[in-house]
């Protein structure tokens, strides 16, 4: 029974590339998404095309209820390996328009909501299990844009340092991968998901036992010229 990666906010987007680069490592995967299952489901078909193994798992990171329960169908597909927090809320708003409500909104699902799944995840994951949180350069220097996404996105860096300590001696790492992504053309935009997705997938392998409270940076600029 091959080992079992979870990737929150996997049905589309980056998660979706990670979930497809971790299931061409011989992950088991379980494509986590809110509300887009027919997003997952292709995922997941794509996945099974490959000759992987995929499963949906509707659940909203925000609802200990739900993160519960999905880590409770977990549990019986086999052992779990790979947590990866993905799922985000990344919204444009000038610092004058954001309320309170939103404010909390975004850390609810950035923030909170992985440190749900990581509450859940725990008795699951094992010696030499993985927890990659998905971070982001802009957030992390501070997004004019985004006041709220910096915040949440900061709080998950404490949040990756300081579990990086606490699950160590368990033999638990926990890291985080902050891509820059600055290109627009869809085929140069795939790549570099891609190229995130490796270094995501490098850090789930068994071998890298000892990399843990560590920030990873995948700077995917715009192309030069010739």
């Amino acid at each position: 029974m091959p080992d079992v990666a979870v990737v929150t906010g996997a049905g589309s987007g980056l998660g979706a590339v990670i979930a497809e680069q971790l299931a061409g490592r011989g992950l088991s995967i379980v494509v986590n998404v809110r509300s887009d299952v027919a997003g997952a489901e292709e995922v997941a078909g794509r996945i099974r095309a490959s000759g992987g193994t995929a499963v949906v798992i509707g659940a909203d990171v925000t609802s200990e209820t739900e993160v519960a329960a999905m880590f409770g169908r977990v549990r019986a597909l086999g052992p779990l390996r790979v947590l990866v927090n993905n799922a985000s809320l990344r919204r444009l708003q000038p610092v004058e328009q954001i309320t309170v409500e939103d404010f909390a909104q975004v850390l609810d699902v950035t923030l909170v909501g992985a440190f749900t799944c990581v509450r859940h995840a725990l008795p699951l994951l094992g010696e030499h299990g993985r927890i990659i949180n998905i971070l982001g350069s802009n957030a992390l220097a501070g997004d004019a844009r985004r006041v709220h996404v910096s915040a949440a996105k900061h709080g998950l860096l404490g949040l990756t340092l300081a579990l990086g300590e606490a699950l160590r001696p368990r033999g638990i790492t926990v890291n985080a991968v902050s891509p820059a992504i600055d290109v627009t053309d869809p085929v140069d935009l795939l790549e570099c998901q891609q190229r995130i997705a490796q270094t995501v997938a490098l850090l789930t392998a068994a071998d890298a036992v000892h990399v843990t409270g560590t920030i990873v940076g995948v700077d995917c600029g715009q192309p030069s010229g010739p």
